[in-house]
């Protein structure tokens, strides 16, 4: 069975409730899939902890790559696959972009547009969330649909969770492995 890896760029401040709830969105938009996919995140703390926890609560399997004295110390659960890398904050984004087929922006500052700058240049899509209060809600007034003139993936903008779900879903052609799953 294929399985696809979606990378999370996540704020690593406490975010707000409405944030929160657009995690939770997108998350339960793609469980039906979650036999098929698989989480990657780059630490347990601030929005990426909801999004870890309640991604397991779906029964995903997600991918904590952290970098080298991480904020947090993930517990050790089932369905966690934690990977210490060693690496400093910048270089571990590399790892959790290389790692994953596409790239979901769900807000946040700097270290969150370097992951959306990295996965841009190695090609693969993103999905940024509009309205999240962050600085990624800059990226919209600055790029369109691509960064620079070589168009080496595609950005696309959302305001929801199930808008999300559904370009997962669609870039990834999911629809054709849903039958896989029963």
């Amino acid at each position: 069975m294929t399985h696809y890896y979606i990378g999370i760029a996540a704020s690593s401040e406490e975010p707000s409730s409405s944030l929160i709830e657009k995690s939770r969105e997108f998350i339960d938009s793609i469980s039906e899939y979650n036999g098929l996919l698989r989480i990657v995140l780059g630490g347990y703390w601030g929005l990426m902890k909801y999004i870890a926890d309640y991604s397991v609560e779906k029964g995903f399997d997600v991918i904590l790559v952290l970098p080298e004295q991480p904020r947090v110390e993930p517990p050790r659960r089932d369905r966690f696959y934690i990977i210490r890398c060693e690496l400093g904050y910048r270089s571990r984004s590399i790892v959790l972009v290389k790692t994953s087929d596409l790239l979901v922006c769900m807000g946040g500052r700097v270290g969150s547009i370097l992951e959306v700058m990295l996965a841009y240049s190695f090609g693969k899509p993103v999905i940024v969330f509009r309205d999240t209060g962050l600085d990624t809600d800059r990226l919209e007034n600055c790029f369109r649909e691509y960064i620079d003139e070589r168009r080496l993936s595609r950005i696309y903008y959302v305001s929801s969770g199930v808008e999300a779900g559904g370009l997962v879903a669609n870039i990834l052609g999911l629809v054709k492995h849903r039958n896989m799953l029963c």
